[in-house]
Parts: structure tokens; C-alpha cells; sequence
């Protein structure tokens, strides 16, 4: 039987001039539902030369008529005469082609997805999408497509966290797609040109069109060429895991030597360096700090010419030993924030050690001089390094500055410490170094380098005839020179600057592969067919795992993507496999509420009520007529399906179409009634998906669906739990205790071994315990073999007391 194809009105603008007049006829169609997240929609117009219509069609002589991007609407009247923007009628110009013969005009047109999917990231920080801390999926998405150009969105965005770098390869709507299909939805531009976000559930829903077979339809025939369904569908994919780095830390390593450095008389091992090394993360103010105490036995710290100076002499050689902290080095690093880099910025290090290490030259020249405390850690050195970097975070130089103690530079220097009146401790410059790196062309780089030292430590400074005034003499020694230079060229990347430094991560990422198996029933089982089918899913969401756990949650966000993603694509299969195809006249219904996998009722010849979800639905508008066809996904039989159409009735507590009581409605205070996701108002209108209908029966409520299918569900069982067997050669007797901590789950099984039962998390359990008493056991009754089984413990008569190091011991 043929569909309605009555005439209708239409309005086509082109970049907002009037093409009526011109159109011969327009259509195109969706792509279908697959992995690629969205559902685009590509199709052609057709122009031709009208009477009274005076711009030329050719586009060579209209350049800026036909340009790519160019917006494109197109809009039907609806049964009512009225004008109303067409489901795909909101496009944009890709290509146009002018038939000289003919004197027509082919534009090729799209969505705008289709214009926009060439755009693609040409920055790899774009392209790496490097994240600050957890991203919401929606927010990347919205990121991404307003990389591509589109700024009007609306839907379901999903809310999925991602931790780590996505590596973006593609466009940036391919992309966003690949994104949306991990979270099973699917994007589209609807006819305001917004890109809307679905939620993809292939099940049966409430029907936007229905199908009368014989009487509406255009054709109704089966899909051929679909896939076998399988019972097993796996979906496939990596989650990237996040494991927290614990950069705050303590660690303690020791050295042994021999006591004879200290004392010849002794021997053994002895502790002659213990280094605790602290490490402090302050994330907020970007400061990593290395905390480094060293400690040595007294006699390694303290110079010998001090040991007599002790107000009460240390009991040597025992007090030679005992450790003693003799330096501390703080190392105090800052780096840039995380959105400028995380580069290094400075890098200060302090030095604590003994000062009698450095009165030890004083105190042999003059023994009266020190007085007062001559031990104890005081700041004596500290380097400073400063770092510079290009606008290509290249470092371009490095300066370090080096201050010690003067004393400590005097040292050495044949100082005569007779002059002075007080001990040097203030500090001075001890070393600048200037480091510079320099990009000649493509190919080569440029190092130079300076140094500067004070004059007693620079080359030959020693050898200097210096003032007899002890301050001028001073000035002279400690007084920054020249020391040495130097600039080296390589093409061959030996000049290269180092690699800049970053702030510590607080992560590291690994890959963790998962798997989740849909299982269908298949009522035509047999091993002549394909029985499993693989789907790869990327972009799945990450997951983060506290340092001190090893094992990953299994009811992961990653893993519900998946198991989404493979009941979908099972139930893809099987609805395709049994689909139909079918056409009809545009009704008003789907001028208003086109989406995606619409509803589509069919009332077959035998009266068989079936639900289908309409895909990949192509459109064909011309003078005479206005239609639409798609693939018609099987999703199950309707049970008494009643089309929204003739007399409708609404009481205070029923619905009644065409004089039958219409069961699960609800009647609502405005005295509209409500039946699943139709409203339906006392003038007989129908409201779905917030568009107002007339009931012409293009609506029609399902009633109960059957299923074409059994889709198995799989109940994971198990509560994780482990047990330990322990055999034994003979019996053993129990006996019954209550034992703080489990789950009340306890019991004991004796029979040559005991199974403990009990674990642990926080209640009562009454389990089970050996009693290993030797009174409770028949030894008579052991086999010899048992006996034999048995290895010999050690005894205290068996140790070699003599030899023990009681002192040591002790």
C-alpha cells in the first residue's frame, strides 16, 4: 500500500536567500549507530533554473553565493499547512556542481559535524589534552568541540573522570566521539544546529511514528545483509591507573667498618656512617625539600687536637664510638606551577657541620685562643643555583653562586691566625660559575662558561705575597678573581642544554587491561556460526590507586563502560539481524521530536503489534512529496498497543481511547493523563518529548513488549575470601573460642588438617584454634613414619655458648 504522498509546501534558504522557486528535490541520510560516537548526516540538493528567479545557478558566475560553510535551512509544512523547520533542515554547503546541460545545480550539504570534522590539533599539548588534576569527560568534551567550532550543546554529558593524558589522535570531533561511545551515548546537530548528546539504549521505547502495514507505509520488507548475532560479545579496553607516588619519606642506610681506624686494639664492625634522609612535598607551594643528617662515631667528628679540650675528658676508647651527628644538608628545590611548565626554578642547599672541623687549624696555632663551645652543628656553606629558560622551555643559563665561611677559606692558606682577634665566621662568596647556552642555527649549539673564585683558591693564589694588616690581608684573600673560561661549538648534540627539571609526580601511570562479556541466549546455538565477537574501547575512565593498595577494584568506572558498551553491541546485533526496513510520509510527530533511534510501531497485516528503533533514516523532500525511510532495529512485539487516535476520554482516575480503559495511566491534577513517557491533554493533543501533537495516530502507546531475545545477566559470586591448609602427620583436638574480628563466618574441619575459618573486619566470630598441648596427644599411636617426617629442632645444648660476644650481645 503507498504512504500519503501528498504535496506539501517548502521554504529553502541558502546563506539567507530564497531558493523555493529553484528547489527539484532534497535528500540525504543519517549514518548509522556505531562506534564512532556520532551520527552524522550528509545529503544533496537539487537546483534548477525557475521562471521570474533571476540569479545565475552557476557558481562560477555566483562565486559567493555557494561557498563551503554556507548556511542551508530547509522547512515542510505539516499536515496543518503550517511551516516547520525540518528534522535534517538546518545544514551547511560543502560543495557545489553546476551541470552545464542541464542547467541544475548539485550542493552537496552536511551537518555540522560534517563541515567541521577536518579540524584537527596541530599543538601537542592540545594533542596530549595534558590534565592539571581529574577532568570530568564532559568538560573535555566541551573543550574539544570548542577546538572544532561549535559552541551550542546540550544532552547528557557524562561525568566519567579521566587522570591522564588522552593523546589525541584525529580530528577533535572524532575525538569527542570516541569519547561519547566509551560512555555508550552518541552525539548529533539537531535542526537548531545545536550538537545534542543521547544516552544509546537499544530497547524498547515509547514510538514516534506508527505503521499500519497495508494502509501508511511506503514499504515494509526485511533488512538484509545484517550480521549474525553472537552469544558472547566482549568489550575490550585499557584503564589507565593512576598510582599515587608517596613523595614524603624517611629512609635510613648505614655503613659498617672496622673499630682499628679509631683504636687498633679492637675488632669486629662497627657503625662508621648512618645517613637519614628525609623528603618533604609541599604540593601548594611547589617546594621539594631533601632533608640529609649524617652521623659518625665521635672520634671521626671531633679532630684529635679537641679530645684534651673536653671540661671532662671523654671515657675513651668506648666514647670513641658512639654516633655523633656530624653534617646536615638541606637541599630546597622550587619549581614553576603545573600550568607554567613545572620547571625548576632555584635550587638552594644549605650545609650544618661540626665547627670544630674548621677550628681545628686555629686551635692548633694558637691552643689559648678558642674558648667557650667548639662543637656543635652551625651553617656553613650554602649553594645557590638559579635556573633561565626560553619561551621553548629551553634552559639558556645557570647560575651558581657558592658563600662559605672565611674562616674556611682561610684554612690552608698559611693564615696567620697570631693577628686576628676574633675567628672569621662570616660568610663570602667562595665560587660564582656562569653557564650559557646558545642556539647558533637548526643544527648547532654554543656552551660558555665563567668562573669566578676568591683569590687565595683561584690558580696560583697561594703564592701570593699578601698584606701584613690583617684586614687588608683579608680583602685580598677573600676577594673574587678571574679563575678560568671557556666556550665549546657542536653540531653533533654534544652542547645540547640539559633537559629542564620538573616538579616531583605525585603519580605514575600504568595500563591495566579489561574485559567485560555479555552472554545471549541464542535459540539457533550450533558451532556453524560465529559464537563471540570483540569490540575495542578506548578512552575509558581512569582510575586512582592510594600507594598503599596493590589490587584494582573490579566494579570500576572502566569496567560499567564496558559492560555498557557490550550489552549494546550484542543487542545491536540481534536487532539488526531480525530488522526491517521500512518508509512512510513525514507525520508531524517527527517534524517536532526527531532524535536519534526514534520509536517506530508497526501494525502488521495479522494485526501483530511491532517496536522498532529507526536507523540511519534517509529523507526525501520534492514538490510532490515528503518522505522518510530507515533500517528498523527489532526490539521486541508490542502487547496491546493503542494508537493516541479517536475518541479519547479523561476521567478524574481513567483514560479511555476509543472506549477501552487504557491500564498504568496517570492522571495528573492539571487533568492531563500520563502513560509512560506520553501526556495527553483533555483537547486531545499528545505532548512527547515536550512537542505538542495532534492525535492523528502517529503516537501510539505499546502496552507490554516482549522481547526477541533473553539477554543472560551475570551475578558475580564469591566474597573473596583465601584459607590455609595446614597438614599435619597426626590428629589434633580443637577446641572453641570466640575470636574478636569476622563476620560471624567460622568452623573448623579435622580430619589430618585444620581449615581456620573467621575474617576479620570488625565483629564477633566463633572459629576454631588447635590446642598443641603435649598432654592432649596419644604419642603411642604415632606412625614411625610420622616420626621420620618430623626434622630435628635445634637444643640449647647444641649452641656453642663459649664463642658468644656477651659484651656485644648486651
Amino acid at each position: 500500500m503507498s504512504a500519503n504522498q501528498s504535496a506539501r509546501n517548502v521554504r529553502l534558504l541558502i546563506g539567507g536567500t530564497d531558493y523555493t522557486p529553484c528547489l527539484i528535490s532534497f535528500q540525504g541520510s543519517d549514518s548509522h549507530l556505531d562506534q564512532s560516537g556520532l551520527i552524522t548526516f550528509t545529503g544533496q540538493i537539487v537546483l534548477g533554473k525557475a521562471l521570474g528567479f533571476t540569479q545565475s545557478l552557476d557558481d562560477r558566475k555566483s562565486p559567493g553565493a555557494f561557498c563551503r560553510g554556507k548556511p542551508v535551512t530547509l522547512d515542510i509544512a505539516d499536515t496543518n499547512g503550517s511551516l516547520t523547520r525540518h528534522p535534517r533542515g538546518t545544514l551547511r554547503l560543502l560543495t557545489p556542481k553546476y551541470d552545464v546541460e542541464k542547467q541544475q545545480l548539485t550542493l552537496e550539504v552536511g551537518d555540522l559535524i560534517t563541515l567541521l570534522n577536518f579540524k584537527e590539533p596541530t599543538d601537542p599539548d592540545k594533542a596530549d589534552n595534558k590534565p592539571s588534576g581529574s577532568q570530568i569527560a564532559g568538560d573535555v568534551i566541551t573543550k574539544l568541540l570548542s577546538e572544532a567550532g561549535i559552541t551550542a550543546f546540550t544532552g547528557n554529558l557524562p561525568s566519567t573522570l579521566y587522570n591522564y593524558p588522552l593523546n589525541l589522535s584525529g580530528s577533535y570531533l572524532q575525538s569527542v566521539g570516541k569519547l561519547l561511545y566509551a560512555s555508550n551515548r552518541v552525539g548529533w546537530i539537531d535542526n537548531q544546529e545545536r550538537f545534542r548528546i543521547s544516552v544509546v539504549n537499544v530497547e524498547s521505547t515509547q514510538s514516534l511514528v506508527s505503521l499500519i502495514v497495508g494502509e501508511n507505509e511506503l514499504w515494509y520488507r526485511r533488512l538484509g545483509g545484517a550480521e549474525s548475532p553472537c552469544e558472547k560479545v566482549k568489550a575490550v579496553g585499557t584503564q589507565m591507573v593512576t598510582r599515587e607516588i608517596e613523595l614524603d619519606s624517611e629512609t635510613v642506610t648505614e655503613q659498617y667498618g672496622s673499630p682499628a681506624i679509631l683504636d687498633p686494639t679492637y675488632t669486629g664492625l662497627i657503625v662508621i656512617n648512618r645517613v637519614t634522609e628525609i623528603q618533604k612535598w609541599e604540593e601548594f607551594e611547589g617546594k621539594f625539600t631533601i632533608i640529609s643528617n649524617t652521623e659518625k662515631p665521635w672520634g671521626l667528628i671531633i679532630p684529635r687536637v679537641f679530645w684534651d679540650k673536653f671540661a671532662t675528658p671523654p671515657n675513651l676508647p668506648p666514647e670513641l664510638f658512639r654516633l655523633f651527628l656530624g653534617e646536615s644538608r638541606i637541599e630546597e628545590s622550587s619549581f614553576e606551577e603545573v600550568e607554567a611548565g613545572g620547571k625548576l626554578i632555584q635550587k638552594i642547599t644549605i650545609f650544618n657541620t661540626d665547627k670544630s672541623q674548621y677550628l681545628a687549624e686555629i686551635q692548633e696555632a694558637r691552643p689559648d685562643f678558642i674558648v667557650g663551645n667548639f662543637v656543635g652543628l652551625v651553617n656553613t656553606k650554602q649553594v645557590t643555583e638559579t635556573y633561565t629558560y626560553s619561551s621553548k622551555e629551553v634552559v639558556l643559563n645557570k647560575v651558581t653562586e657558592t658563600k662559605e665561611l672565611a674562616v674556611i677559606l682561610l684554612n690552608g692558606s698559611n693564615e696567620n691566625w697570631d693577628d686576628w682577634q676574633t675567628i672569621p665566621e662570616y660568610f663570602v662568596t667562595s665560587e660564582y660559575k656562569y653557564e650559557e647556552w646558545k642556539q647558533v642555527d637548526k643544527y648547532t649549539w654554543e656552551y660558555q662558561t665563567y668562573r669566578l673564585l676568591p683569590t687565595v683558591k683561584a690558580e696560583g693564589g697561594t703564592a701570593i705575597e699578601y698584606p701584613d694588616d690583617v684586614n687588608q690581608r683579608a680583602k685580598q684573600k677573600l676577594g673574587l678573581t678571574w679563575d678560568s673560561s671557556e666556550k665549546r661549538r657542536s653540531n653533533s648534540g654534544q652542547e645540547t642544554p640539559p633537559a629542564a627539571e620538573r616538579r616531583p609526580t605525585t603519580g605514575r601511570i600504568e595500563e591495566n587491561p579489561v574485559t567485560y562479556t555479555a552472554l545471549f541466549q541464542d535459540p539457533c546455538s550450533g558451532n556453524f556460526k560465529q559464537r563471540e565477537r570483540t569490540y575495542n574501547v578506548e578512552f575509558l575512565a581512569g582510575i586512582t590507586v592510594p600507594h598503599e593498595k596493590f589490587f584494582i577494584s573490579s566494579d570500576s568506572s572502566a569496567n560499567k563502560q564496558l559492560e555498557a558498551i557490550a550489552k549494546r553491541e550484542g543487542k545491536l546485533l540481534r536487532a539488526r539481524w531480525q530488522g526491517q526496513e521500512m518508509a512512510g510520509a513525514i507525520p508531524n510527530s517527527l517534524l517536532g521530536a526527531y532524535q536519534p533511534l526514534f520509536g517506530v510501531n508497526v501494525v502488521e497485516f495479522d494485526g501483530t503489534a511491532q517496536n522498532y528503533l529507526a536507523d540511519g533514516v534517509s529523507w526525501v523532500v520534492t514538490a510532490q512529496k515528503a518522505l522518510w525511510s530507515c533500517d528498523g532495529l527489532w526490539v521486541g512485539q508490542s502487547v496491546s498497543a493503542i494508537p493516541v487516535v479517536g475518541a479519547i476520554v479523561i476521567s478524574e482516575s481513567t483514560l479511555t481511547i476509543n472506549g477501552a480503559i487504557v491500564p498504568g495511566a496517570v492522571i495528573t491534577p492539571e487533568g492531563n493523563a500520563v502513560v509512560g513517557d506520553v501526556t495527553i491533554t483533555p483537547d486531545g493533543n499528545v505532548i512527547i518529548n515536550g512537542v505538542t501533537l495532534p492525535a492523528d495516530g502517529s503516537v501510539v502507546i505499546p502496552g507490554t513488549t516482549t522481547l526477541p531475545y533473553t539477554e543472560i545477566e551475570t551475578i558475580s559470586g564469591g566474597l573473596a575470601l583465601g584459607g590455609e591448609c595446614i597438614s599435619y602427620p597426626y590428629l589434633l583436638t580443637t577446641t572453641t573460642a570466640v575470636i574478636q574480628g569476622g563476620l560471624g563466618i567460622g568452623g573448623s574441619c579435622t580430619g589430618g588438617f585444620l581449615l581456620l575459618g573467621g575474617m576479620g573486619l570488625g565483629g564477633d566470630c566463633t572459629g576454631a584454634y588447635a590446642s598443641l598441648y603435649w598432654e592432649d596427644f596419644s604419642w603411642d599411636g604415632v606412625d614411625e613414619s610420622a616420626w621420620n617426617a618430623l626434622q630435628s629442632s635445634p637444643t640449647w645444648e647444641s649452641g656453642t655458648w663459649d664463642e658468644a660476644d656477651w659484651d656485644r650481645l648486651l
